[in-house]
């Protein structure tokens, strides 16, 4: 049987479009999203049929409008203090407990003397749990954000660009001890770097 190659790279195509429908980040959907339906424009070209080009090609560029409006868009961060009793904040771990549960024990989120919810586009986007010192340093027990929120822009934005945000509110130095090498990942990334003389923990002075 001859290799067809043309009836594969139609396989390839369909595959990147059914990946990019299982992203939770919009943004990564898009992109995968983009990707695939050029490739399908691409496949509908090898094999004759214009229509099919010209609509993956329209969803092409429809991608393009809905990423550059993401991007191009000013978008307003902010952080909430709260509390380990509140009902809201109660209700935030309940509904993402099996993920949070990876990380670290609802019961020992409960001994936390700060929380804070950071809010992106009045959205609550993820929250930032953990014990505060009076000098300023935060020993990190949870900073989670939610799924459709996880580009990086809000620890770009409160650790890097605009760190007087969480300066305000008391916190000058943050400490974490990541558990996995996806946690460590994200610390450095995120401008973390491994704190002399303690084993295995992170700071960022902000």
């Amino acid at each position: 049987m001859d290799f067809d190659w043309v009836e594969w790279f139609g396989y390839l195509a369909s595959l990147v479009v059914l990946v990019s429908l299982t992203m939770t980040s919009i943004i990564k959907l898009r992109v995968i999203n983009f990707i695939g339906c050029l490739l399908f424009a691409a496949f509908a070209y090898f094999i004759g049929s214009l229509p099919t080009m010209l609509m993956n090609l329209g969803i092409a560029g429809i991608n393009v409008y809905f990423l550059w409006q993401i991007y191009s868009t000013d978008e307003q961060f902010k952080l909430i203090v709260t509390s380990v009793d509140s009902e809201y904040f109660e209700h935030f771990i309940s509904t993402n407990q099996m993920d949070i549960e990876q990380h670290i024990s609802v019961d020992e989120l409960k001994e936390a003397n700060t929380v804070f919810y950071m809010l992106r586009n009045n959205s609550i986007a993820g929250v930032l749990v953990g014990n505060n010192n009076e000098q300023g340093v935060l020993s990190v027990l949870l900073d989670f954000v939610t799924p459709e929120y996880r580009d990086l822009k809000l620890a770009n934005y409160y650790y890097e660009s605009h760190p007087d945000a969480l300066k305000r509110i008391g916190v000058n130095t943050l400490m974490a001890k990541p558990m996995t090498q996806e946690h460590r990942d994200y610390l450095l990334k995120v401008g973390f770097q491994l704190a002399g003389g303690t084993e295995g923990v992170y700071q960022k002075q902000l």
